[in-house]
């Protein structure tokens, strides 16, 4: 067959030919410039990302009729024989077949013998992380002191399995992914070259399919030019490689905020009908979130279409942040375990309608904070009615958000120990109101003293000592508009009381008697169950 693959025929020839890689292209054509170059270089990188054209343009620069240059003619014999790969100076090797330490023996061999008709003998080793151990280390003297006309070039798209002794004796160049726009505007132009018609958005699709691999774009741009087709569409590209389109996840994010868990479910399965793969499916939605979310925080996306960009700008409105990470990272959990589920579609629909239902559902967090509340208000029959929450603190709501009175309901020029203790009860119910970890803590301090306007509290725990530190400007607030008087307020630990350091944790963490002295029932809890409490957070369980 006559037919040269896009990839082979569009195969960079020079330096600057090559994408995306100008970090590795700028120390190579200076390192040739100046008689710099070492005697072993080592490429890694995904695939498809220029590792081995890159080691041919070097060789054909170094082995050039014209002489050494960094911009090789591309037209002498030596160029032209390192280009189709029969240069007998030019030795490429693949190392995933050249495993042992008689292959490396054998290369020993040849490098006694100079080059034939050009100045340097280059060995090209691809996926050099096959070679086994023994391998490596039969080439470790060779690479460390190899004749003086001879250039080792390694590439790997694992360089973590190169021994370290490898790496050592070479300079390594780190090849990173092409981006996106990158690809777009190297596949416009081959298709241009070829005479292909095809929009601007498909192109875009299969970069982001080819992840960052400029081969992989090809290969797929390829299968497309077999179609036999003008005009590529959208439509062409995602029915071909069975891609889903935005329009779907846009469909589908809608529903979510409509709760329409029968149309998701329906819209799925058609999908799956259609032969689209499922891991595909949840990529692509995942991907749709992302650029969701980065819009919504106005992170500039220039590799994304216009067309794209607008259109889910409109319903970025939709779900907070927070929604978005937490379907994000649903997505992401049934993403890693579908491959291990028996039965995947099952799987699919209990995320979906999970997913639908979240609006339904209460977090442990929310639900310990009831238990606190519940088990407080059990301990505390007197102040039951202060802890019942107000209308205005439903789900959504947290204790960051403050009530304030639009008044204050009492005037005093000064605060004394009698006011105090007059105005208490009323007091705690106003914290209530905004603050209720806050009241029940504030019920339990003693006031140890008054100076002007500045009140001085004492406690027992830690714990809540910790926690009314946290919210002192909130409270004084609350007390300041109750009073009528700009109050500053101090809390320190009653020493006599308090719980010995050893008891608690280095992290801070409760033990199990600060646990019962505030809610009894998950003692009991964490007692019975042998459980180990290795992290709290403090805002909540307070």
């Amino acid at each position: 067959m006559s037919y040269v693959v896009l990839a082979r025929k569009y195969r960079p020839q020079n330096f600057d030919e090559v994408y995306a890689q100008e970090h590795v292209t700028t120390i190579l054509k200076n390192a040739i410039s100046l008689d710099r170059l070492a005697h072993a270089l080592l490429f890694s990188g995904s695939r498809g990302v220029g590792k081995t054209s890159m080691a041919r343009i070097l060789a054909k620069s170094l082995n050039c009729i014209k002489g050494v240059t960094s911009s090789p003619c591309n037209e002498c014999d030596n160029c032209l024989e390192i280009t189709n790969g029969t240069s007998t100076d030019v030795i490429e090797i693949d190392g995933a077949s050249h495993t042992s330490v008689e292959d490396i023996r054998d290369l020993q061999k040849e490098l006694m013998y100079s080059a034939s008709k050009s100045e340097f003998k280059i060995y090209i080793i691809d996926e050099v992380h096959m070679l086994s151990k023994n391998a490596f280390n039969a080439l470790l003297k060779t690479l460390e002191e190899p004749p003086s006309q001879v250039i080792f070039i390694f590439a790997t798209t694992e360089p973590h399995k190169v021994l370290p002794t490898i790496i050592s004796r070479c300079q390594r160049y780190d090849f990173k992914k092409i981006p996106v726009e990158d690809i777009v505007k190297r596949l416009d132009y081959i298709c241009q070259k070829e005479e292909l018609s095809i929009e601007k958005e498909a192109l875009y699709i299969i970069a982001k399919k080819a992840e960052g691999s400029l081969r992989d774009a090809l290969s797929l741009t390829d299968q497309l030019l077999a179609t036999s087709k003008e005009s590529i569409t959208t439509n062409d590209v995602l029915s071909l490689f069975g891609i889903v389109h935005n329009d779907v996840f846009k469909k589908i994010t809608l529903y979510l905020h409509d709760k329409k868990t029968a149309a998701i479910i329906t819209l799925i399965h058609s999908l799956l009908d259609k032969g689209n793969d499922l891991q595909e499916f949840l990529g692509g939605y995942l991907d749709y979130l992302r650029n969701l979310l980065l819009i919504k925080t106005n992170v500039p996306l220039p590799e994304l279409p216009h067309s794209i960009k607008q259109d889910i700008q409109e319903i970025t409105t939709l779900f907070s942040e927070d929604t978005i990470l937490y379907i994000m990272a649903i997505l992401i959990k049934a993403k890693n375990e579908i491959r291990y589920f028996s039965n995947p579609n099952l799987l699919i629909e209990m995320t979906f309608i999970k997913l639908a239902k979240m609006e339904e559902m209460k977090s442990v967090e929310e639900l310990l904070d009831k238990l606190c509340n519940h088990t407080h208000n059990l301990q505390t029959p007197s102040t039951q009615s202060m802890h019942k929450r107000p209308e205005y603190y439903q789900k959504g709501k947290n204790e960051d958000t403050v009530k304030e009175p639009k008044s204050p309901k009492l005037q005093y020029s000064q605060i004394t120990d009698e006011i105090f203790s007059k105005e208490k009860n009323a007091l705690l119910s106003t914290i209530n109101e905004s603050l209720p970890f806050a009241a029940q803590y504030f019920s339990n301090l003693t006031l140890e003293k008054v100076e002007g306007k500045k009140m001085s509290f004492c406690t027992n725990t830690q714990l809540s000592l910790d926690y009314l530190n946290r919210e002192r400007d909130k409270i004084s607030k609350i007390i300041s508009r109750y009073f009528g008087l700009d109050l500053f307020l101090s809390f320190s630990l009653n020493k006599s009381e308090a719980i010995p350091n050893e008891t608690r944790k280095k992290n801070n963490s409760p033990s199990l008697n600060d646990i019962k002295r505030y809610s009894p029932d998950i003692a009991q809890f964490i007692h019975d169950s042998k459980a180990k409490v290795t992290h709290i957070k403090k805002k909540r369980f307070d």
